[in-house]
C-alpha cells in the first residue's frame, strides 16, 4: 500500500512540474535575434527589439497546443526540455531544445541543422 502511495505521488508530482514549465510557453513572444551555438543564459544577449537582421515577429502558444507564427499556424507539444511543432502546411515536425524558459525569456535550440540559439521575450499583457 505504502509503494502504490509513493508511486501515485511521484507521478503527480511529475505532471505537475511538466503542466507547469508548459504554461510558462502559453502566451506572445516577440523574436529579438538568433545566434550560433547554444546559449542556455540571457544575461549577455542583446535585450534590444526591432534591430535583428533575420526581422521581427511573434510566436504565439496557446493552452489547447497549437501556435501562430508570422501569419502560420500549427500544433505544438512541449515535453521535458524538447518543444516540437507541426506546422499545419508542411510535412516535416520542427523540434527544439528549450534551452531557458523564464516568465520573461525564452531560448529556443535548433536541435537539426546548424546549431543556432532563438532568442525571444515575453510580450507584456496590457
Amino acid at each position: 500500500m505504502v509503494f502504490k502511495f509513493r508511486y501515485f505521488f511521484l507521478c503527480f508530482a511529475l505532471l505537475c512540474i511538466f503542466s507547469c514549465s508548459s504554461r510558462k510557453l502559453v502566451g506572445s513572444w516577440e523574436f529579438i535575434d538568433i545566434y550560433d551555438g547554444e546559449i542556455r543564459q540571457t544575461g549577455t544577449l542583446k535585450t534590444r527589439t526591432g534591430n535583428s537582421r533575420y526581422g521581427t515577429g511573434i510566436l504565439t502558444f496557446y493552452q489547447d497546443k497549437t501556435f501562430t507564427s508570422i501569419g502560420n499556424s500549427g500544433t505544438y507539444q512541449a515535453e521535458n526540455d524538447l518543444l516540437k511543432m507541426k506546422y499545419s502546411d508542411a510535412q516535416d515536425t520542427v523540434s527544439m531544445k528549450i534551452s531557458h524558459l523564464s516568465k520573461d525569456e525564452l531560448l529556443l535550440f535548433s536541435i537539426t541543422g546548424s546549431p543556432k540559439t532563438w532568442f525571444y521575450k515575453k510580450v507584456k499583457e496590457k
